[in-house]
C-alpha cells in the first residue's frame, strides 16, 4: 500500500498590541491557503467487482474457510477503490482579541475571544464551510497575600480544531470502493454469489463511499472546553510549592455517521435498504435516528464523551547554581471519543474515523457475530470508557547542577502503563482491532500472564555539558546525552487483536508488538544510548 500524499500551506498573519490605562490589548487576524494532493495505490492487479466495474487499483485478499462450500474456502477481497487520486484546496481563517487588565495591585484580568472558519472543497463537493465557531476566553489571577508569594488562578477556554485535508480527499471526493468482496477463485474471476451461505456471511459484495458524503448543514467543528484552577505559593527563598487541577471534556465532535446498524448489511430483509455503506458528515449524538426500515434491530447511537481530570502538585526550586523541578499528576480519561487520533485501532482518520460507522449501542450486534467472536460493539459506545491513553500516575523530576563551564543535568520519568482491552475484528470492514471484546480496560491475556495495563514506565536519562569558554564572540561546548541510564527493556505494548482480518484468532495475541513481523515501531523501551555532539556558536 502506498499513499503519496503533497500539501502546501500558505499562511498571512497580522498582530498587533495596544496598552492603555491598565490594559495590554492583543489582537490580529491570520489567513491560510492549503492544498492537499493524495495518491493512494494498492499493489496487485486490477480485477472486476461484481457491479461490473474495473477497480482502479489492487486489493488485500485473505483466504476464508468456508466450510458450507464445496471449494471450503473463500477469496475475500477488503478496501480496492475505483479511483487513487485528488487535489482538494482548504481556506482557514480566525481573528482574535484579547486583554491583559491590571484591577489594583493585586488582580489581573485576561478575557479573550477567537472565531474561526474553515472552508474545504472536494472534487465532487466544492464549497463547505464551517462558520460560527466563537471560542471564548477568560483567565484570573489573584495576588492572595499581596506580597507577591501566593498567586491564585483560573481559567476557561474553548479551542477548536481545524480538519485537515484528508477529510476533504476522502469524503468530499470520489473515495468509493468495497469493504468485502468474496470469490471463488484466487484469480477474482468467479463472483461468490449473493444469498449463498459461505465463510459465514450471504452478503458477499458490500460498497462504501459510492459518491461523496452527504453534509449536514449545521455541523461545526469539533471543540474542547478546558477549566483550571491551581495555587502556587513561595514556601521558602526561591523554592515554590504549586497544586493545580485540570478539566477537558470535547461537547461538540465532527464526524463522519452510517446510520445503519451493522447487521441490517446482513439480514436479507434490510440488505437492499442499506445496499452500500455511505456516510454524513455531522456532530453526532444520540438523538440520531437510525437508517428507516432498521428500527426493528434496537440500535441507536450513543453521544461521544471525552472527559479529562487531572490534579497535580509540583515543586520548583531554583538557585544561582543548581536548580530542581518536581511534579506528580493523578488523572483520569474515561469516554468512547479519544480525538483526531485513534490509538485503538492506529487510525489516523481526523473527522473521518470508522468509530461512528455504525450505531454502537446495538444489542442485535453481539448475538448476531457470535459464532465469529467478534466482540460487542456496545463496548465502542460506552460512555465511562476507559480511553487507550489513560495514565492514572505520572512522576517527573528534572535536576541540574553548574559548576563553572560544566553543566550535568538528569531527568526521570515515571508513569502508568497503559489500558488493555482486546480488540475483535470488524465483520463489515474486514479490519481488525475495531471491536472491543469487553469493556474497556479490563484488560488480556498475555505472555507475561493476565495484565490490565502495560507494565509501569520509568526511565532515568543524564545531560552534560561543557564550555569552553568563549573567544572574539564565538563559542564551542562539548555534549554528552545518556539515554535510559539504567537500561530498562519493559513491553511498552502488547498485541491487543484477538482476530486476524478476516475472523481467525491472531497467532500473536498477547505478544510484545515488536516480536510481530513487521511490528512498528518496536513496543519495548528503546536501550541504553549515548549520544556526544559540539555545539559552536558565532
Amino acid at each position: 500500500y502506498e499513499a503519496g500524499n503533497r500539501s502546501l500551506n500558505k499562511q498571512y498573519t497580522i498582530k498587533s498590541t495596544n496598552i492603555f490605562s491598565g490594559h495590554q490589548v492583543k489582537y490580529g487576524f491570520e489567513w491560510n491557503d492549503a492544498v492537499y494532493s493524495q495518491l493512494n495505490q494498492i499493489t496487485g492487479p486490477t480485477f472486476k467487482a461484481a457491479d461490473g466495474r474495473q477497480t482502479a487499483t489492487g486489493a488485500r485478499i485473505d483466504i476464508v474457510p468456508a466450510p458450507e462450500i464445496a471449494q471450503g474456502r473463500v477469496y475475500r477481497v477488503t478496501r480496492a477503490n475505483f479511483n487513487t487520486a485528488r487535489t482538494t484546496p482548504q481556506t482557514y481563517w480566525d481573528f482574535f482579541a484579547q486583554d491583559s487588565w491590571q484591577v489594583g495591585n493585586k488582580l489581573t484580568v485576561n478575557p479573550g475571544l477567537r472565531y474561526e472558519q474553515e472552508k474545504m472543497s472536494g472534487t465532487i463537493i466544492q464549497d463547505w464551510t464551517l462558520k460560527n465557531n466563537w471560542a471564548p476566553r477568560i483567565g484570573v489571577t489573584y495576588d492572595a497575600s499581596g506580597d507577591g508569594r501566593t498567586k491564585v488562578y483560573a481559567n476557561y477556554g474553548r479551542f477548536y480544531a481545524r480538519i485537515p485535508n484528508d477529510l476533504a480527499a476522502r469524503a468530499l471526493s470520489a473515495d468509493d470502493g468495497f469493504t468485502r468482496g468474496d470469490y471463488f477463485d484466487a484469480g477474482l474471476t468467479q463472483l461468490v454469489p449473493e444469498g449463498v451461505a459461505a465463510a459465514g456471511v450471504t452478503r458477499h459484495f458490500i460498497l462504501a463511499g459510492v459518491g461523496a458524503d452527504t453534509i449536514d448543514t449545521k455541523a461545526k467543528l469539533t471543540y474542547t472546553n478546558e477549566i483550571l484552577f491551581g495555587v502556587d505559593r513561595e514556601i521558602a527563598a526561591n523554592t515554590t510549592f504549586g497544586v493545580r487541577y485540570v478539566f477537558r471534556n470535547m461537547p461538540q465532535v465532527l464526524e463522519d455517521i452510517a446510520d445503519c446498524p451493522m447487521v441490517a448489511y446482513e439480514l436479507p430483509q434490510t440488505a437492499n435498504i442499506c445496499g452500500s455503506v455511505e456516510y454524513i458528515l455531522t456532530n453526532p449524538k444520540a438523538s440520531i435516528p437510525v437508517h428507516p426500515g432498521t428500527e426493528f434491530l434496537g440500535a441507536h447511537f450513543d453521544d461521544p464523551v471525552h472527559k479529562y481530570n487531572s490534579l497535580e502538585f509540583t515543586l520548583n526550586r531554583r538557585m544561582t547554581n543548581w536548580s530542581a523541578i518536581a511534579s506528580y499528576r493523578w488523572s483520569r480519561l474515561r469516554g468512547n471519543f479519544e480525538g483526531f487520533y485513534r490509538d485503538d485501532n492506529g487510525q489516523s482518520d481526523p473527522g473521518i474515523s470508522s468509530l461512528y460507522d455504525f450505531p454502537t449501542n446495538d444489542p442485535s450486534y453481539a448475538p448476531f457475530y457470535a459464532a465469529s467472536q467478534s466482540g460487542d460493539i456496545r463496548f465502542l459506545g460506552d460512555k465511562n470508557g476507559i480511553l487507550p491513553l489513560d495514565r492514572p500516575h505520572q512522576i517527573k523530576f528534572y535536576a541540574n547542577r553548574t559548576w563553572g563551564g560544566f553543566n550535568v543535568g538528569t531527568g526521570v520519568n515515571l508513569s502508568s502503563g497503559k489500558p488493555l482491552t482486546g480488540m475483535a475484528a470488524n465483520p463489515n470492514y474486514g479490519s481488525n482491532g475495531e471491536i472491543p471484546v469487553t469493556a474497556r480496560g479490563a484488560g488480556i491475556q498475555t505472555i507475561d500472564g493476565f495484565k490490565k495495563r502495560t507494565p509501569f514506565e520509568s526511565q532515568v536519562d543524564l545531560q552534560a555539558a561543557y564550555s569552553l569558554g568563549a573567544v572574539g564572540g564565538r563559542r564551542a561546548t562539548l555534549l554528552a546525552d545518556i539515554f535510559n541510564l539504567f537500561n530498562e527493556r519493559r513491553v511498552l505494548n502488547y498485541n491487543q487483536n484477538t482476530q486476524l482480518s478476516n475472523g481467525p484468532t491472531d497467532p500473536d495475541f498477547g505478544k510484545p508488538i515488536s516480536t510481530i513481523l513487521g511490528g512498528n515501531p518496536p513496543q519495548f523501551q528503546v536501550p541504553i544510548s549515548v549520544r556526544v555532539g559540539v555545539r559552536y556558536e558565532f
